[in-house]
């Protein structure tokens, strides 16, 4: 009997795990098309829930307050799924470490910051408008946001320095600052989304800018 018991909990385990997943991926999007339609002033929790089709209980149970929401639909779509790696632990960031070239390296890094643009740019503009709401824990992760791409612009400013030398008078801190700017998802926003850029466009031109900026001209040109 107890083999029995044990069969039905070793059987029930992942069917529950994959009900909680499927139910905390309906909760994600339905805050992220709520919030980006109206607002984060503007959304509910009971807004939510009905669109995810579930409770405001297992809102809260499946991710928590409205805040704590935001904050997971942030990283989902800075990311581009639920899993718990950062950003420069995912295969395209490994791809742009290893990539001796540092021209390519550029390349691929404004296919990176474009991918994070195209997912990420519009909940940037709800998370900065819910930052100057007043909520400190708000402006606590707006802030977050903010130094987390400082810090991933050191992290590839470092790599590209170290793949070659950088353009005259660019140093690894210039090249961060650089790449925290031309990083920063309002950039996307404002030429894809406002200015109606395809998005093929727009990572041509990162890519241009930041090999103009950053790398000295190529060798054959």
């Amino acid at each position: 009997m107890d083999d029995v018991k044990g069969s039905e909990r070793s059987y029930s385990s992942p069917l529950r795990a994959q009900q909680a997943d499927a139910t905390r991926r309906a909760v994600l999007n339905a805050a992220s098309e709520l919030f980006i339609a109206q607002g984060y002033g503007a959304t509910t929790l009971d807004q939510i829930a009905a669109r995810a089709g579930v409770s405001k209980p297992t809102v809260f149970s499946a991710v928590g307050n409205k805040q704590t929401v935001l904050s997971a639909v942030r990283d989902v779509a800075m990311a581009g799924d639920d899993q718990k790696l950062s950003m420069v632990e995912r295969p395209l960031a490994e791809q742009i470490r290893r990539e001796p070239d540092p021209y390519r390296a550029v390349e691929l890094l404004a296919g990176l910051f474009s991918g994070i643009g195209r997912r990420y740019a519009r909940i940037d503009e709800v998370l900065r408008g819910a930052a100057h709401s007043g909520e400190p824990d708000l402006r606590e992760l707006w802030q977050t946001s903010e130094e987390q791409r400082l810090t991933g612009a050191r992290i590839w400013a470092t790599g590209l320095a170290g793949k070659g030398r950088l353009r005259d008078g660019v140093d690894a801190d210039t090249a961060t600052d650089l790449l925290w700017l031309y990083m920063a998802p309002d950039l996307y926003h404002r030429l894809v989304i406002d200015r109606g850029w395809p998005d093929e466009r727009f990572q041509r031109w990162l890519a241009d800018t930041l090999t103009g900026l950053l790398l000295p001209p190529r060798p054959n040109d």
